[in-house]
């Protein structure tokens, strides 16, 4: 039967680990995921290492080239336009919990956005920059949705609804919610034709723009 480690001890000895031993720690920790420098730094700390130590072994792997935070938020992007697209707030806000820095995340966002725009298109600052990256995102989503028919306002709140939750901004989502619904419904509403109202109740909520920490 195998023993339980007392985790108090293991703190102890992993507080009194020497550079090598943080070095084998922090190359044992990218065996499961990637990990931004941040990220890794974070985790190691939390595990008790001392700082000093976790922070020359970061650095080390960096220079080698295994810890890159430029080739890890350009893979995530990469993987989440293919198979699980989002907004782009939704996009920054995920690189930066992984620890990927606002210039880093920002300057991949910009050349993603440039890419989508085509060879004569400029970059802005702003988190949402790049609207043809994001409509195209958005849209790939809206191509997965199948229409269930009924009432046109309720199919366009459903469709709304399914874009907002993916981090899109609420004029892009009723924009392609009412294309969505002329499309695929052989009657839709007259609303459907000019300004959609404002979304009430939980749907409000949800095609709200967050705020940012």
């Amino acid at each position: 039967m195998r023993r339980r480690t007392d985790p108090a001890l293991q703190r102890a000895r992993r507080a009194a680990a020497d550079p090598g031993a943080v070095l084998e720690a922090a190359a044992r920790s990218l065996a499961g995921a990637p990990r931004s420098k941040r990220g890794l730094i974070d985790r190691l700390v939390a595990a008790g290492y001392p700082p000093e130590h976790v922070q020359v072994a970061v650095e080390r792997l960096s220079e080698l080239g295994i810890v890159d935070d430029d080739r890890l938020a350009a893979a995530l992007i990469e993987s989440r336009d293919r198979s699980r697209p989002r907004g782009n707030r939704a996009l920054f806000n995920e690189l930066r919990q992984r620890g990927i820095p606002d210039e880093v995340a920002q300057r991949l966002m910009d050349e993603r956005a440039a890419r989508a725009r085509g060879p004569e298109g400029g970059s802005t600052d702003a988190p949402d920059s790049g609207a043809g990256a994001e409509e195209r995102a958005a849209r790939t989503v809206l191509a997965k949705l199948r229409p269930r028919g009924g009432d046109p306002r309720h199919e366009s709140q459903r469709v709304a609804q399914a874009l907002a939750r993916r981090g899109f901004p609420p004029d892009l989502c009723w924009a392609l919610a009412r294309e969505f619904v002329t499309n695929n419904l052989q009657e839709p509403a007259e609303a459907m034709d000019g300004d959609v109202e404002a979304p009430r109740g939980p749907l409000r909520r949800l095609t709200e723009p967050t705020q940012e920490a």
